[in-house]
């Protein structure tokens, strides 16, 4: 499995202390789910988290975790295109869809695992084996955080 890079901390600091460490274990929890993958450890403008793929391409990710100040949501992709007959997807865009993330054991849930299942896949492959490994990537601009306190 994939050690946590320490840039994920640093990136997770401003968030308050709980969500930090339910960030953490779904990280670590979706790891052991997901076959051997590539992750992409982001520093973007609205939100921390991490995305996987089987490609280092940020299109070919099929799945992901932002982080936000109560919460952390499962992203899918392609989730517009899921069989999720208890409707418990959200978003209404084209293609993206998620659920949001209170405890590890949401994880757990077997209709939450068949949507991961759904997701890898789906997920677009290299020809070539993949290589595990975690990629940092960091958006220029201010960033939308926390404020201390919360």
């Amino acid at each position: 499995m994939l050690p946590e890079p320490p840039e994920y901390a640093e990136f997770l600091a401003p968030y308050p202390s709980e969500v930090q460490r339910l960030a953490q274990d779904l990280r670590k929890r979706l790891l052991e789910l997901l076959p051997p993958c590539i992750e992409t450890v982001w520093d973007a403008t609205n939100a921390v988290g991490v995305a996987f793929g089987f490609t280092e391409r940020n299109a070919d990710h099929f799945i992901h975790l932002p982080v936000y100040t109560k919460y952390v949501n499962l992203g899918f992709s392609h989730g517009a295109q899921f069989a999720d007959p208890e409707n418990r997807l959200k978003g209404t865009g084209s293609r993206i869809r998620h659920l949001r993330l209170t405890s590890l054991e949401n994880l757990e849930d077997p209709y939450v695992q068949d949507l991961i299942r759904q997701a890898h896949e789906g997920a677009v492959r290299s020809k070539e084996p993949v290589e595990p490994r975690s990629i940092i990537r960091v958006m220029d601009g201010p960033k939308r955080r926390p404020r201390s306190g919360i």
